[in-house]
């Protein structure tokens, strides 16, 4: 980045450092993960404590010293703040925002992901849909959007079509896989698969249609496997 920018942003995570400053780990849209220092905004009527706090999403002024980048003004446009009064969709959001803290690199721009963040982040904090579902389809969303979605379109072994009658599932090999090359994978069912394959490539609005589908859930038990697999040191996962 340059010595002085101004960017949208979602605070992932923060620490508290020094007396009175804190750390924060900031997603853009243009810059993928940039990670700063709020200083001063644990004194009392500091006006950059809330935009210090994590799901804060909002237009940040930031100055590069030397390696140091430091938050100097920031306008908040969504604190997200209703997920705090509910303990579940709070477990759920925690969740999204320590995948993306593992996923997003420095200097990575990924204005799809950063905007699906915030529509997501909206259907956590507003709608009625379970909070498992709309975590399934984040998790879909996010490895589409990264480049590392599951293949679900031939045995990722030997590279032969998906059979409907012997379809099975294997994320530390990366997804679908035949009876033959792993036959103790988890049996696969051809409706869990169209969503596995369909879902990523629609818009997140579309996640109500997937309530009514009484295959979400091993969909959703399957791309878990997956985001596990691949980003393991995740503690505190929601059901």
């Amino acid at each position: 980045m340059n010595n002085s920018l101004t960017t949208q942003a979602i605070v992932l995570r923060r620490a508290d450092w020094r007396d009175y400053d804190r750390m924060v780990t900031l997603f853009t849209p243009e810059h993928g993960r940039i990670d700063a220092v709020v200083r001063g905004c644990r004194k009392p009527k500091s006006p950059l404590l809330n935009a210090a706090e994590p799901f804060c999403a909002g237009e940040y002024q930031l100055l590069k010293v030397r390696d140091r980048v430091t938050v100097t003004q920031a306008r908040i446009l969504n604190s997200f703040f209703e997920l705090r009064a509910n303990y579940d969709r709070l477990s759920h959001g925690a969740f999204w925002l320590r995948l993306l803290s593992e996923v997003v690199m420095e200097d990575e721009p990924n204005e799809a992901l950063f905007q699906m963040t915030l529509n997501a982040l909206a259907y956590l904090t507003h709608s009625d849909l379970p909070e498992a579902l709309l975590t399934c389809m984040f998790e879909m969303q996010l490895w589409r959007m990264t480049g590392f979605s599951p293949n679900v379109t031939e045995c990722v072994i030997c590279r032969t079509p998906y059979d409907k009658t012997a379809l099975r599932f294997d994320a530390q090999k990366g997804g679908c896989v035949c009876a033959f090359c792993a036959p103790g994978a988890h049996v696969l069912s051809e409706a869990a698969r169209r969503i596995l394959q369909k879902a990523p490539r629609t818009p997140y609005s579309a996640v109500e249609k997937l309530y009514s589908r009484e295959e979400w859930p091993e969909a959703a038990r399957r791309i878990r496997e997956f985001t596990l697999a691949r980003v393991g040191n995740i503690k505190n996962i929601p059901e």
